[in-house]
């Protein structure tokens, strides 16, 4: 009536996860060729939704009238943007790059215009978060002006969470041992 399973080492993890830490080093010595990856990656997700976009304009259309166009214009333009990318990928690399770059830009000036609320909190701690928000905001302005630095972080955090991900499998392979 009760069955009991016996899960035991669990090679498959142990695979995967031996699998995704040799990946975080091989990215982690060949950035230039992770970053291509990624631009080759990104380019067939534009095109992608590119013609997603473009075959649901007709059916957008009914539905929402004049408001569609502006669907109709992005779906062109990641049709566009994936073809640029899929055959100039160091314009690909060079796009993640300046768009880690904004990302970091905007969130810091988003942090430091609503620091005030740390001013009941105490003087100490509204003035740390201002200098940290500044110095984050001089950083991704230096990642403008050295793109390099902006891809290289995005394949090091990639590495780092590929890593993670890797010992995780192994702990799940050994740990299943005992289930």
């Amino acid at each position: 009536m009760f069955k009991t399973t016996h899960f035991g080492f669990d090679w498959g993890e142990f695979i995967t996860g031996i699998a995704l830490l040799i990946a975080a080093v091989v990215m982690l010595r060949h950035p230039g060729a992770t970053m291509l990856t990624l631009s080759f990656i990104f380019a067939i997700i534009a095109i992608i939704r590119g013609i997603a976009t473009l075959a649901a304009f007709s059916k957008l259309h009914e539905l929402t009238g004049v408001r569609a166009w502006v669907s109709l214009v992005a779906g062109i333009i990641d049709l566009l943007v994936g073809v640029l990318f899929l055959f100039d990928l160091e314009s690909g690399v060079m796009a993640l790059a300046y768009f880690f770059a904004t990302w970091f830009l905007i969130d810091s000036i988003a942090n430091l215009l609503n620091a005030s609320h740390l001013r009941d909190a105490g003087l100490p701690w509204l003035i740390l978060n201002i200098l940290f928000d500044l110095l984050a905001i001089l950083i991704s302005l230096l990642l403008f002006m050295q793109p390099v630095l902006s891809a290289v972080g995005i394949v090091t955090i990639l590495a780092m969470f590929v890593a993670v991900w890797g010992v995780n499998a192994l702990v799940l392979a050994f740990g299943r041992r005992y289930l």
